[in-house]
């Protein structure tokens, strides 16, 4: 019966050796085989010392933590989770069998019940131990807070669980009921406060999920923009050629016809932008400028804004753009936006009157301040838009 004690535990010692190995990546078979002198040594120790719970458990997962630690050079309580988790693992094992296969104890065969034992839970740790390898394929190099509050119930749990194992075993074992309770009621706040800790942990994945989904979409969407425009400007490049041709073929023989040609090609130039290092502010801005300069509004931008993704935003883009819906046609206007610490000045003006301010409701919650001033023979529109950044510079 010795032998097949020592033959048991040195099974569950080699495969424990075994995934600390191969899950961990230690670098030497010396390293392998000190480990398992290390840990089988520890066990033969507990068994002359009759301590095969907790104290057993505890020596188990300091002397493998210690040889993760050495080869990694640094302490990821990961690391520390799925060790302690494969190693309660064992004892959970064994403790289900062993309550599975009691009766034997008090049969003609109690032989039976140790043989039955040893053999399943190590037959299951060995299987467990193979599916766990194949499937757990990554390491878990996460910050170490977010893994603080799980070792520590981790380690009450075990305790607990120690405890009421040494209790049932061996009926000469009691406990103190008060400490078994007070383990319970740290446990039971832990667990809330695991709870509250990982719920926010979410909060702020979801949060980011969200951002990179907003940061994609603005990305598809400046990409078929981009393609939209270019494929415009291709367009109006053959017909504006194709329109000289017809004006040479012409030959200004029919005036109606070369005056009509001249008209389409004056409305229909294309006024670069200045870049203001924000794509989609800048292409959205373009579009919207172009289209105007079709309904014989012609605009001039001038920008004084950094490169901020505050700029990009569509809110934004979609008040400067109803900003401009009320401009009058038949007009040559300025447009002026200057960033002023967490506010953006958008002015327009222009030597006549412009603006049809009557029908101007603009309703956003950007919107500060606006204003309509006639000042040394220029009309101007103002528009005072808040933002995230600085303090106020200046005002209107």
């Amino acid at each position: 019966m010795v032998a097949y004690n020592i033959f048991l535990n040195f099974v569950e010692i080699l495969t424990l050796t075994t995934f600390v190995y191969l899950y961990y990546s230690l670098s030497s078979r010396k390293q392998f085989c000190l480990l398992l002198t290390s840990l089988f040594l520890i066990c033969e120790l507990c068994d002359i010392l009759r301590e095969n719970g907790i104290v057993l458990m505890l020596g188990y997962f300091i002397t493998s933590y210690i040889f993760v630690i050495y080869q990694k050079n640094n302490l990821y309580l990961g690391d520390a989770f799925i060790l302690g988790s494969y190693i309660f693992f064992i004892y959970l094992c064994t403790f289900i069998l062993y309550y599975l296969f009691r009766p034997l104890l008090n049969s003609e065969f109690p032989i039976l019940f140790y043989i039955l034992v040893g053999t399943f839970s190590k037959t299951f740790l060995v299987l467990f131990t193979y599916w766990l390898l194949e499937h757990l394929k990554y390491n878990l190099n996460v910050p170490n807070k977010q893994y603080l509050i799980v070792i520590i119930t981790e380690i009450l749990v075990l305790s607990i669980f120690g405890i009421i194992e040494y209790a049932s075993v061996d009926i000469t074992v009691s406990f103190s009921s008060f400490i078994v309770c007070s383990l319970l009621l740290i446990v039971f706040f832990l667990i809330i406060m695991n709870g509250i800790y990982f719920n926010k942990i979410y909060t702020e994945k979801m949060q980011y999920e969200k951002q990179l989904q907003k940061e994609k979409y603005i990305k598809q969407s400046l990409r078929l923009i981009q393609n939209i425009s270019y494929d415009i400007d291709d367009k109006k490049h053959r017909i504006h050629w194709i329109l000289e041709h017809i004006k040479h073929l012409n030959n200004d023989t029919n005036t109606e016809i070369s005056k009509a040609i001249e008209q389409y090609q004056s409305k229909n130039t294309y006024q670069k932008l200045v870049a203001s290092k924000n794509p989609v502010f800048d292409i959205l801005i373009s579009v919207k400028i172009n289209r105007l300069q079709d309904d014989n509004i012609s605009i001039k931008p001038f920008f004084e804004i950094s490169q901020n993704e505050k700029y990009d935003d569509l809110d934004f883009i979609d008040v400067i753009s109803e900003i401009l819906d009320y401009v009058k046609r038949h007009n040559e206007i300025t447009l002026h936006i200057k960033g002023q610490g967490i506010y953006t000045l958008v002015e327009l003006y222009s030597e006549n009157d412009f603006y049809d301010y009557d029908r101007c409701k603009i309703e956003s919650d950007l919107i500060v301040k606006k204003k309509n001033i006639y000042k040394d023979g220029i009309y101007y529109m103002k528009f005072l838009l808040k933002g995230t950044d600085d303090d106020v510079g200046e005002n209107l």
